[in-house]
């Protein structure tokens, strides 16, 4: 071993002695680490969506069974030989077939883009009238803040104007993107009855055709190139009402000119199934602004803040700029928030340094902290990370680990120095002797952490930086304590003089060695003595915690949720009701909650946006519906932390003000929970038949509101409209009509036909040809309807086309080429238990169900994240037991003295389910992310003792001697590295803020089990070193023994 560590040794010799070359490396990771930090990116969560690509089809007019068959399938059917995609989601409704593709993780996503563009662009059966198929990957986004503009006397027309002048500022000052809610596309309706074509024999096409030719901007070459050349062009594009009623028509046959405007109604309006808003009964539209994901969200919000400061004082009187939604403000305060907890976990590892350790020691590995923090930020930046709240989980569970190594370096040198040798002997020799057991200790650390970097989808995203933060700390630590540390100790400490103990420190070390040299060497003793009783006591403590867990006395919830500030209220009426209906019911649910907020002492609200015509929904993944039917009313609360009274309270009395009226189908309350996507209780239902999978669907749904806790139990799949199917009668077949001919005929009657699309200034403007809205809204005049017949006449529609009904559907799921349903619910996690529930409804009604309609069922949301990432850290488990065993086995030279080290790892895990138990708290995927932590960590106090151990038997002491005295001159460096880890993340633990709280249970695992794991290392070890000693020894007697006899 000191062949292979003589470079190594020699460097470190060479940082020691050198005058400078210490502080020079310690500037430059300094230096290294402000650049980081100026350059990182501050968000929220990491990024840790997948990557997708969606297709769009649009088929206006079509119903959702008519998409599915004729896009969906063929689209499909094409996909299936692509390789990369991890799932098919598509979804049919009405007008529109939409087709998302979630790509597997680290595939090459231009290729399969291009891949998926030529399978759709070689699909030759689409519908000949569907619009081409858009294909394009998905560029994340994400949210700064929400601007509001209202006004209580502006019209609509002029907020439109602001909200565009608005958008041209802050795109200039640098926001990358906005997007408007509330601001209705805009069309001219040229409306043409239908007596009016059958009087003039012409149809809607034939009017769009001669419109497409009279209004048109035409380039028509360049002329004269010898005078000097002069481009051609006709510009007669109309752009206004007055222009297009202008427009010639036809010429009657008594030589009249008939213009547009004479037998048409020309309008200037917001196009069918507009979304608008309303803010306390005035008009509003909203600016989300928004940053692509590699841009700094406080930075973007600085621009944001100093806009709407400038813009406030030149606003016109009546008009008003609300921020809301300021996910922003989120970021700030959580960072605050790890800030806080970190300085405070920063001075209890100090000041347990100071505690233990002479001032001038205890200094320098407190400067080793900064040193390496900065460090590892350069090169978290390095490798694309950012500043979010797990990467400073990450950093503040890395206080503790950090002094560590420095401390057994630091702590080593001291011993020796005040034995009498000189400071550079005692600093190298530390650093030296050091080396091996620093270097396995560290080596087991990463190898318990590395595993889980292998943690796939969502989850394993979102919490990959916990593990790249810790190992980035720990390689910095390394370098810090054995090339600049020991420097640093030489230069300060030049004898055992220099140490100048102060009364108190003489004292304290006093007090800590009487305690080391009799209660605990007793203790270890004893140990010793009762090896067996000893290891019984700890396996026995193992077992029982293992069985509180198998027997789900400790629950185990997923991902614990947060909530958030944020909730939406979505309405559905009865197909058929009136926009009125929707608006009063959304007007009633305003006023309760306002009333709601006056009862519970005020100050709860700070914004709530009547959104109408659309849900706002965060259900389910397909977004929202839209529709005359539909409304939600967005509402948010004031920061959580600043009130005394919860969400759900507040949920509740709210909910007992609201009188549902009549007619009204649906109506949730869904509040936004932050975390990865998805509920933790959604089953997906899938088979070959809808009617069976809404029956069945219909059952589940039924099974799942009998559970505690469960609310707002919904499926995807909502009952449609009724349709009208037609059919050509016998009078319509003899005069030659076919189905496709009606069809379009129809179509365009009723969705219009559109003849042109103008751009004025940022906005699209249709032109469309439709019959007036009295026609095109009663059924009885559906009937009278003119038809163009094959040889010119015309004939009422209902002499040639009958009429059956039917109830449709909506729209149409499939995920990965098979008809599915996904019900979806809210679950109180206080209450009920999600994996209790599953686990139950997989035991009895769920078989009962899928049996009966002939459907197959799975759990889908949080709880297939669970299942997968908890099988990639079974892997992972696997994987880090093997690595750590090598390391020591290396270490060690040894095959059973790992085995001995490792056994400190269930006695850890065993504090860990113990701590859970005494603060109340359910097992989460970060408790098992902090006992993956723990297995590394609790095993480097055995390594410091079994090395020290090793050295002693060297030297020709006996086992028991040895044992006791390695266990009683490491005390001091086992205590301190356990204690500073714990009081690094103490503060964590009793914070209260409702945002760190699915921290607290990892750092429960680490503080419990490094506590109860460093007691149990420092007598349970010596106990089984003995026996492991003694029974190699046995061994060894009886082998020889044998031998003997056999040659005898």
């Amino acid at each position: 071993m000191a062949m292979n560590h003589g470079p190594l040794k020699n460097l470190i010799t060479l940082f020691t002695e050198h005058r400078v070359a210490a502080n020079l490396l310690m500037m430059l990771m300094i230096l290294a680490g402000i650049w980081g930090l100026k350059k990182l990116n501050t968000q929220f969560f990491p990024t840790f969506e997948l990557d997708i690509i969606t297709i769009a089809v649009p088929w206006s007019g079509a119903a959702a069974e008519d998409v599915e068959s004729s896009i969906i399938l063929p689209v499909e059917r094409e996909l299936k030989s692509v390789n990369g995609i991890d799932a098919i989601y598509s979804t049919a409704t009405q007008g529109a077939a939409s087709i998302r593709l979630e790509l597997e993780e680290n595939s090459d996503v231009a290729y399969i883009l291009d891949e998926v563009k030529q399978k759709v662009d070689g699909i030759t059966n689409l519908p000949a009238d569907a619009e081409k198929p858009i294909v394009q990957r998905v560029t994340r986004y994400d949210d700064i803040a929400r601007i509001l503009i209202t006004s209580n006397s502006a019209t609509a027309q002029e907020l439109r104007i602001l909200a565009r002048q608005y958008e041209r500022e802050l795109l200039q000052r640098g926001i990358r993107k906005i997007d408007f809610v509330g601001l209705p596309e805009q069309e001219i309706a040229i409306q043409i009855p239908s007596s009016r074509l059958h009087e003039l024999g012409l149809s809607l096409s034939d009017v769009a055709q001669i419109i497409n030719q009279r209004s048109v901007d035409l380039p028509a070459g360049t002329a004269a190139q010898g005078d000097g050349s002069r481009q051609i062009r006709s510009l007669s594009q109309q752009r206004d009402v007055e222009g297009f009623s202008q427009l010639p028509l036809i010429t009657t046959k008594d030589g009249r000119l008939l213009r547009l405007g004479d037998v048409a109604d020309v309008d200037w309006r917001n196009q069918d199934n507009q979304t608008y808003l309303t803010y306390r009964g005035q008009p509003a539209i909203q600016l989300q602004l928004r940053r692509t994901e590699h841009e700094d969200t406080l930075q973007a919000a600085r621009i944001m803040r100093d806009w709407l400061s400038e813009r406030q004082a030149t606003l016109p009187p009546d008009i008003q700029l609300i921020a809301f939604d300021q996910s922003y403000e989120a970021i700030q305060d959580r960072i605050n928030l790890l800030i806080k907890n970190g300085v405070g976990g920063l001075i209890l590892v100090i000041a347990t340094l100071f505690l233990f350790l002479n001032a001038r020691v205890a200094f320098w590995v407190t400067v080793g902290i900064p040193v390496s923090f900065m460090a590892t930020l350069a090169v978290l930046y390095g490798i694309g990370g950012s500043i979010n709240m797990i990467s400073l989980f990450g950093m503040i569970m890395a206080l503790g680990i950090i002094v560590d190594d420095a401390i057994v370096v630091g702590e080593d040198t001291l011993t020796h120095l005040q034995m009498g040798e000189p400071g550079l002997q005692a600093a190298i020799g530390g650093a030296h002797r050091m080396l091996a057991p620093v270097m396995a200790s560290s080596l087991t650390t990463v190898a318990a952490f590395l595993p889980l970097l292998l943690i796939g989808g969502t989850i394993g995203n979102i919490l990959i930086d916990i593990p790249t933060v810790v190992i980035c700390v720990i390689m910095a630590s390394v370098v810090e304590c054995f090339l600049i540390l020991p420097g640093h100790l030489h230069h300060s400490l030049h004898k055992a003089a220099d140490l100048h103990p102060s009364e108190t420190r003489i004292r304290l070390d006093n007090a800590f060695n009487n305690f080391k040299n009799g209660r605990f060497r007793s203790w270890v003793e004893n140990a010793i003595e009762f090896r067996w009783v000893t290891v019984t006591i700890a396996l026995a403590a193992f077992i029982i915690a293992i069985a509180l867990v198998g027997s789900g006395r400790l629950k185990f919830t997923f991902f614990p949720a947060v909530e958030m500030e944020t909730l939406n209220a979505n309405i559905q009426f009865t197909s058929g009701s009136s926009p009125d209906q929707v608006d009063n019911f959304l007007q009633h649910l305003d006023q309760t909650l306002r009333q709601t907020e006056q009862e519970l002492g005020g100050n709860l609200i700070k914004m709530a946006l009547q959104i109408h015509r659309k849900t706002n929904s965060s259900r389910t993944s397909e977004g929202s519906s839209q529709g005359d039917e539909f409304g939600a009313l967005y509402v948010q609360l004031t920061s959580i932390d600043s009130r005394e009274i919860t969400n759900g309270e507040i949920i509740k009395k709210w909910r007992s003000k609201v009188i549902l009226p009549a007619g009204i189908e649906k109506f949730t309350i869904d509040l936004n929970r932050s975390g990865p996507p998805g509920k933790s209780l959604e089953v997906k239902l899938v088979g070959s038949d809808v009617e069976q999978l809404k029956a069945a669907s219909l059952a589940v749904q039924d099974a799942l509101s009998q559970y505690n806790g469960v609310s707002n139990v919904d499926d995807d799949l909502p009952f449609g409209k009724s349709q009208l199917i037609y059919d050509l009668t016998p009078a319509g077949k003899t005069a030659g009509l076919t189905l496709n001919s009606v069809g379009r005929q129809l179509r365009s009657s009723f969705d219009g036909q559109l003849v042109q699309i103008f751009n004025q200034g940022e906005d699209e403007v249709e032109v469309r040809v439709v019959l007036p809205d009295r026609e095109r809204d009663r059924f009885s005049a559906l009937e009278n309807l003119p038809i163009l017949l094959p040889n010119g006449d015309n004939a009422p529609l209902a002499n040639v086309v009958q009429f059956t009904d039917k109830q449709g559907l909506d729209r149409l799921q499939r995920v990965d080429g098979q008809l599915a349903i996904k019900i979806t619910t809210d679950l109180d996690e206080s209450v009920a238990n999600a994996n209790e529930i599953i686990a139950d409804l997989r035991a009895g009604k769920l078989q009962q169900i899928t049996s009966e309609y002939g459907v197959q069922a799975s759990f889908e949301g949080r709880n297939k994240n669970q299942r997968e990432t908890l099988a990639d850290m079974k892997m992972g488990l696997l994987i880090a037991l093997l690595l750590i065993f090598i390391i020591l086995s290396w270490v060690f030279s040894s095959y059973s003295w790992p085995l001995a080290v490792m056994l400190a790892i269930p006695l850890g895990l065993t504090g860990a389910i113990a701590g859970h138990l005494l603060t109340g708290q359910n097992l989460t995927i970060l408790s098992l992310f902090g006992c993956f932590g723990l297995s590394g960590i609790v095993i480097n106090d055995s390594i410091v003792l079994i090395t020290f151990f090793q050295k002693l038997r060297k030297e020709g002491m006996s086992v028991h001697s040895a044992i006791v005295e390695a266990a009683c001159q490491r005390l001091r460096a086992v205590l301190l590295t356990s204690l500073t880890t714990i009081a690094g993340l103490t503060p964590i633990l009793f914070e209260t803020s409702l945002q760190a709280q699915f921290l607290i249970p990892m750092a429960t695992s680490l503080v419990f089990g490094l506590a109860f794991g460093t007691m149990l290392i420092l007598l349970v070890v010596p106990a089984l070193l003995v026996i492991l000693e003694n029974g190699k020894a046995l061994f060894k007697s009886t082998f020889s023994r044998d031998k003997a006899t056999l040659h005898s």
